[in-house]
């Protein structure tokens, strides 16, 4: 049975434990562009711009938009390895089944949106657009993810 004692201590503790904030997981949310010279006419090559190209590793948001007037895009995620990617020249593509693929915003109609949520952890990523051509166009970009 409680004394009086306890229960105050408990009651005391209990309380103090219901007021403390709730540590929610926070999500990085990371704006990523591509584009080509149907939204800008002065551009040479295809661009895939992050911002930011830093975040820390947990749930990361990547709100992908293509700012392409007439071309489909796509955004995947691919853990960077540290050597080149794998690329099939007939097909002009990097070969997706010998990547670590870890998810994807695909077939993004001009001017479309699309919103991809991974858990990441600390690394290098590579961000590649894999539609024909594409990626030897210049529509990649590097990633990091810190501790």
């Amino acid at each position: 049975m409680l004394n009086l004692r306890s229960f105050l201590a408990l009651t005391t503790i209990a309380s103090t434990i219901s007021v403390l904030p709730a540590q929610a997981a926070s999500t990085s949310t990371v704006r990523v562009e591509m584009r080509d010279a149907t939204d800008d006419p002065s551009m040479k090559n295809m661009e895939m711009m992050a911002e930011p190209q830093s975040v820390k590793a947990g749930q990361v948001s990547f709100e992908v938009s293509n700012k392409s007037k007439s071309i489909v895009h796509e955004m995947i995620v691919v853990a960077d390895l540290g050597v080149a990617l794998p690329y099939d020249e007939k097909k002009s593509k990097v070969i997706e089944s010998k990547i670590k693929h870890l998810g994807e915003a695909s077939d993004l109609a001009p001017g479309s949106k699309k919103t991809l949520k991974l858990k990441l952890k600390p690394g290098n990523y590579i961000l590649i657009c894999n539609q024909s051509g594409h990626y030897h166009q210049g529509m990649t970009t590097s990633f990091t993810v810190t501790k």
